[in-house]
Formats: C-alpha cells, sequence, structure tokens
C-alpha cells in the first residue's frame, strides 16, 4: 500500500488515529471474520410506503364498487329514487262529442276494430261537469298514460250508439284522432266486447 492510498484512507476513515486498532491476524479478529461470513444473509420484507399504497389501492378499488353498486340501483329505481312508485305522466285527453249525430253506424266487426290506432280498459274514478277521467286499467294499443280525461258535453246522449260514462264502472274504448269511437267500438267493458279487444290487440 501506498503512502498516498494510506492518506486517502486516513481522511476516509472516521475513527480518530489514536484509537488503538487490533489486527487482522489476531484470533479475535479471525473469529469474528468467520461469524460474519457464516451468517446467513436473509431479505427482509419492505416496509413503509409499500403497504400503505396497497391499502390506499385497496380503498381506491373498494370506493369503486361502491359507486358502481350505488349507481346501478339508482339505474334500476328510476333515476335516483329508492321509492319505487312510478311517476305518471300527464293523463290522455280525449274527446267524447266529435261525433256526427246524423252518422250511420257500420255493422261492428272485429276486422273493422283492430285498425283503430288506440284502445284501453278504464275505469271512471272522477265526473266533474263535462270532464270524466279513468284510470287506465289496461292499454291494448296507443298509449301508456295512467289516465285519461274524456271532455263530454252536454248532448252527449244523442250521439249514435253513446253510452253514459257513469262514476266506479268500467269501460272499453277506443279512440281516432282523439275521439272515442263509438257504434260498438267503446262501450261499457262486458265479456263480449273484452273478448273482441283481446281478439283485435291481443291480451
Amino acid at each position: 500500500m501506498t503512502d498516498e492510498l494510506r492518506e486517502r484512507l486516513a481522511r476516509l476513515d472516521p475513527m480518530h488515529s489514536e484509537v488503538p486498532t487490533e489486527s487482522v491476524t489476531t484470533p479475535s479478529s479471525r473469529q469474528l471474520l468467520e461469524d460474519i461470513m457464516s451468517t446467513p444473509v436473509t431479505e427482509q420484507p419492505e416496509t413503509g410506503p409499500t403497504p400503505k399504497k396497497s391499502r390506499w389501492l385497496l380503498g381506491v378499488a373498494a370506493a369503486a364498487a361502491l359507486v358502481v353498486a350505488v349507481g346501478g340501483a339508482l339505474a334500476l329505481s328510476d333515476g335516483g329514487s329508492a321509492d319505487p312508485t312510478v311517476v305518471a305522466g300527464p293523463p290522455l285527453e280525449l274527446n267524447a262529442g266529435a261525433n256526427d249525430s246524423m252518422a250511420m253506424c257500420i255493422v261492428f266487426d272485429v276486422e273493422f276494430l283492430r285498425p283503430m290506432p288506440l284502445a284501453f280498459e278504464g275505469t271512471v274514478t272522477e265526473v266533474e261537469g263535462d270532464t270524466v277521467t279513468l284510470t287506465a286499467d289496461h292499454w291494448f294499443k296507443g298509449g301508456d298514460a295512467s289516465q285519461v280525461v274524456i271532455n263530454a258535453p252536454q248532448g252527449l246522449e244523442a250521439l249514435i250508439d253513446s253510452f253514459p260514462l257513469e262514476l266506479g264502472e268500467q269501460y272499453l274504448i277506443t279512440a281516432t284522432d282523439g275521439n272515442v269511437n263509438y257504434c260498438g267500438f267503446s262501450g261499457p267493458s262486458t265479456p263480449e266486447l273484452r273478448s273482441a279487444f283481446e281478439e283485435a290487440f291481443g291480451s
């Protein structure tokens, strides 16, 4: 070892130069070296940021799963309401007095019933002046409103084959261009008329 190398090592050695040192050839130095060389090297699991990162990722994943679950529940409950009640749209309005009182009726036939654009079965729930409100119990064709309002002015009984709309009674109604059809194509809900509706529109 050169003097220059010794000088560099001395500058790097934190031990004070006056501290006594033991030669590597002594029995105690050899035993210490042997102990060091025979000690197995084991890798310690990393600690610190990694577990925290894992816990953070698990938290994010759990939060994402919760958002997806809540979003699916909201989609199935109509836009976020936990209340399963269906919010009804505006009632459908029909006119009961547009038919010509001098018109002639054609013979009733299912083939003439089938092309009717609107058909439903409903129960009269309110009669107020010239307005009759029905709850739509079943739609056969052409609508999905929960209520139907029929404007029924005085003189309806003069219409060809008309019928009174009475509170609490159930009716089978067809309509064309917003006007209730008569001549047997609408009327009280009888087994015969219901059978014709089911044949024409399906159940």
